[in-house]
């Protein structure tokens, strides 16, 4: 089969296994341009410094997980993955469901010849977005909640703490992390951050707000069953009907 010439971006915390899939991929596409990363960080920056056109994501990585990297770009701006892992079984099982290639080290080159053929073939039909959605839905149901958030200010990144956050607000494609003395946009989604933050510490009051409860300073009736939630810091946010019980519920 005649192959596309790629420019492919390796991201593994291991160097070994980095000069590995260098190796592999070499002898299945030897003009393919290469590029590494060797944590989640700078593999968030190569990806939207370079748009590789596919990347083998490693899973464990200290600091910032492969999914946690995913949810950093964006499903719909994620460029085609190949997952690498060591021993994540319930990531297995849910890529097995969904469909979504990986490599279990170790590995060998029959091994992977059959990913790179297959990732091949999904890069064509360019239908990766909906499965990983699912995949990182059914991951983040068994996922502790987030620790840390990655932004970026003046092209450089670092990590805040949900702690930090007083409310989340949609920003078009993107989300606004509000903090009592800087404001951050990152490339996320509402449901995404909803779905990952601790629900003992922030609810979802709109469609377009997320709110760290222990910021609440008063909820004010509005009108039709909507109402007004006045933070401490004195920000007013609107508090929808279809909303209304994420909150209300906290105090059962």
């Amino acid at each position: 089969m005649k192959t596309p010439q790629l420019n492919i971006l390796l991201v593994d915390d291991e160097q070994p296994a980095r000069k590995k899939l260098g190796a592999f991929i070499r002898e299945t596409m030897p003009k393919a341009e290469l590029r590494e990363a060797k944590n989640g960080i700078e593999a968030v920056q190569a990806i939207h410094d370079y748009q590789p056109d596919l990347v083998f994501l490693d899973i464990q990585m200290p600091g910032m997980t492969g999914f946690e990297v995913i949810e950093q770009i964006g499903v719909e701006e994620m460029p085609p993955v190949v997952f690498v892992t060591a021993y994540d079984e319930y990531a297995l099982a849910a890529f097995e469901v969904q469909a979504i290639d990986y490599l279990l080290k170790p590995y060998d080159q029959e091994r992977f010849d059959k990913s790179f053929e297959r990732a091949l073939q999904r890069m064509e039909k360019a239908d990766q977005g909906d499965l990983l959605n699912t995949l990182l839905q059914e991951i983040g149901e068994k996922r502790s909640p987030l620790e840390r958030i990655m932004v970026s200010k003046n092209n450089r990144y670092f990590f805040i703490k949900p702690d930090d956050l007083t409310y989340i607000s949609a920003e078009e494609k993107y989300v606004c992390l509000h903090t009592s003395g800087e404001n951050y946009l990152i490339r996320d989604t509402m449901s995404n951050l909803e779905a990952r933050l601790d629900k003992q510490m922030f609810a979802r009051i709109h469609r377009s707000y997320i709110v760290a409860i222990d910021g609440i300073r008063e909820i004010q009736p509005w009108s039709h069953g909507d109402y007004i939630i006045v933070l401490k810091n004195g920000k007013e946010l609107p508090l929808s009907r279809r909303y209304r019980d994420r909150l209300f519920n906290k105090g059962e």
